[in-house]
């Protein structure tokens, strides 16, 4: 009968080691698997604000706009250990932007000046995710970002008594157009924002400024600029 009990004994010790090693085994995949490498695909809604200082206000005799658009966004996650949810997020997007800048409207006379802004950008982030459950968590990131303005266009309508004027649309980085005052292709910047996970679905915030103005125009003790705020909004498809 001794023998007996020792023997079960034996067995319930042989199982529980068991289930505790396919559990070990379950947990370390998981892990591996929150780890690993990824893709994600998305849309999102872009506001950016166009900043004057205190010069460009006056020249330009506006304080600010802004335009509202949309974009088609890739990022690829690179792990970085396989001890820690680390990632490097590289990534390229497309934004159209657009809005009515200037209007203006006096008796009998209506102005309007409407802009248009496509861009590609290139994302560089760091990323850490917190699991906060099987299938949900989030992922604060911090990062710099490479724009690329391919047009940045406008158009200005006029309407005095009924009868309406509109000029063709010019480009912002023509010397001639501008009055020698072309605005930046290039720019650079940063960004902040936070990424919520749930199972393939993302849904992400981000703000941050560029470092580049969109335009700038010095001249002796003259420093007028327009700098860009930049706010997102997205969906995306993990895979």
């Amino acid at each position: 009968m001794k023998k007996l009990y020792v023997l079960a004994l034996a067995i319930i010790a042989s199982i529980g080691a068991a289930n505790a090693q396919r559990a070990a085994e379950y947990d370390l995949g998981t892990r591996q698997a929150d780890y690993k490498s990824y893709n994600r695909i998305g849309l999102s809604y872009n506001n950016v604000g166009y900043n004057l200082n205190s010069e460009a206000k006056d020249d330009l005799e506006i304080d600010g706009f802004s335009l509202n658009g949309f974009g088609i966004d890739y990022i690829h996650g690179f792990s970085l250990t396989r001890s820690l949810p680390m990632f490097l997020e590289l990534g390229a997007n497309v934004n159209f932007n657009f809005g009515t800048p200037l209007s203006e409207e006096e008796d009998r006379y209506t102005y309007k000046m409407k802009m248009q802004n496509i861009n590609l950008q290139v994302p560089v982030n760091y990323v850490y995710r917190f699991n906060v459950a099987d299938s949900f968590s989030i992922a604060p990131y911090v990062g710099l970002n490479f724009k690329l303005n391919l047009t940045t266009r406008g158009k200005e309508i006029m309407e005095y008594e009924g009868e309406k004027e509109e000029d063709d649309w010019y480009s912002f980085y023509d010397k001639e157009e501008m009055d020698g005052e072309p605005w930046n292709r290039f720019q650079m910047g940063w960004h902040i924002g936070v990424g919520f996970r749930y199972s393939n679905l993302y849904l992400g915030l981000q703000y941050g400024t560029d470092f580049i103005p969109a335009w700038k125009y010095d001249e002796d003790d003259w420093h007028a600029k327009i700098n860009n705020g930049n706010f997102k909004l997205s969906l995306g498809y993990f895979f």
